[in-house]
């Protein structure tokens, strides 16, 4: 595959941490797409001063900057045979919506992670502009743990997982693809069969919300002193992680029924949470001898605290508008919630998590168990976008 040219779109942990990443093996053009002045003024100051960002991995470190910064999505998609996305799923659409016009013919886009119902969202608007050359990918999760310690400056790489999933749409050619992303990134990127898979297999849905849950439930009003913010992967305990498996077994009881209904549908790389950690995190983890300790020991997340807000006593209080809910709920667990209704599976700890979670969230995605909540029009289901039947999805 020959890639000239790859335009990054967004700002965030992910971005910093791959430009100097493709810097040591891509050596055509890389820019960038902002939407936002603060992060374009800073980026377009790292260039006037001919200054890269600073990657640091252990004890390695590495450098890179983009060529082009534009908050124009003409001028940062002109002649990009590659568009990632690593972003918020959130932000897709809205993103999504301003480079389609500008993407060349038979380009490729990709989200990194892609989370729950992204084939729905993004093939509807490549539809309705008429771009249904354009191919579309989906990464089951981000290839590294990364911290932003100075924007526009300097990231830190806490950890890489030793496999990620990819799957692309239309499939033909995902061999090359998945190829000349692990070249690029230094991390086996592995084809995964279609892209219902990417949103059963989406672990962020499990982990994030179900971490959340663990924590704050019966605490949700506490005030925490900036010494007590609990430990996020590493505060899960015994009976987090049963909640965690719980939830991963509800999805495997999803994918069962589907293989049972469908034969030939291939979801085989839908794992349960402790094997994907285990898989993921081989190198990283020292005790993987049950889900708890595959958490506490795995060094990739060490130092990672639970999303705080500051008040204005001093005090810290639970996050509940982090990414770890407003993107894994309505683009993860409600997604995974709208499959197992086609399929007609019950979910009973991922319904008792999206109750509780939502109602933290003021919003309300669920009534009596039915999607018919009055913020569902903004979760990203197959029933949004006219997938009405488990057999359109198996069809897609």
């Amino acid at each position: 595959m020959n890639i000239k040219t790859i335009t990054i779109c967004g700002g965030g942990n992910a971005t910093h941490a791959i430009i100097p990443i493709l810097r040591k093996h891509f050596h055509g053009s890389i820019r960038l797409f902002l939407s936002f002045k603060n992060e374009l003024d800073q980026f377009n100051h790292l260039m006037t001063s001919n200054r890269d960002i600073k990657a640091i991995y252990g004890s390695e470190t590495f450098f890179g900057s983009p060529d082009i910064v534009s908050d124009n999505p003409e001028e940062a998609c002109l002649y990009s045979d590659l568009i990632l996305l690593p972003l918020p799923a959130f932000a897709h659409e809205s993103v999504l919506k301003k480079i389609t016009p500008f993407v060349i013919e038979n380009g490729i886009i990709g989200a990194i992670p892609a989370r729950g119902g992204f084939e729905f969202s993004s093939l509807s608007i490549l539809k309705e502009n008429e771009r249904e050359d354009i191919a579309i990918f989906g990464m089951q999760t981000l290839p590294w743990a990364c911290r932003i310690k100075e924007y526009a400056r300097q990231v830190e790489i806490l950890g890489e997982k030793k496999s990620v999933g990819l799957s692309l749409f239309p499939h033909e050619g995902i061999s090359h693809i998945s190829e000349t992303l692990s070249n690029y990134f230094s991390v086996n990127i592995e084809p995964l069969p279609n892209m219902l898979t990417l949103s059963l297999a989406n672990i962020g849905q499990i982990v994030h919300p179900g971490i959340m849950y663990g924590l704050f439930k019966g605490n949700e009003h506490r005030k925490y002193e900036k010494e007590e913010i609990p430990l996020f992967y590493h505060g899960v305990t015994g009976d987090i992680a049963e909640i965690l498996e719980q939830m991963s077994n509800d999805i495997l009881t999803i994918t069962r029924e589907i293989q049972k209904r469908f034969k030939k549908v291939d979801l085989t790389k839908v794992l349960g949470l402790k094997d994907w950690l285990i898989l993921s995190y081989k190198n990283s983890i020292e005790d993987s001898r049950t889900l708890e300790t595959s958490f506490l020991t795995n060094n990739a997340y060490r130092g990672l605290f639970a999303p705080m807000k500051k008040l204005d006593n001093g005090y810290y209080s639970p996050d509940f508008k982090s990414r770890y809910l407003t993107e894994d709920v309505p683009f993860g667990l409600i997604v995974t919630k709208a499959i197992a209704m086609l399929a007609q599976v019950d979910t009973p700890t991922i319904d008792e998590v999206i109750k509780t979670v939502s109602g933290w969230m003021e919003k309300e995605y669920l009534v009596n168990g039915d999607l018919k909540g009055r913020d569902i029009s903004e979760a990203r289901i197959p029933q949004n976008y006219s997938f009405n039947k488990l057999e359109q999805i198996i069809k897609l």
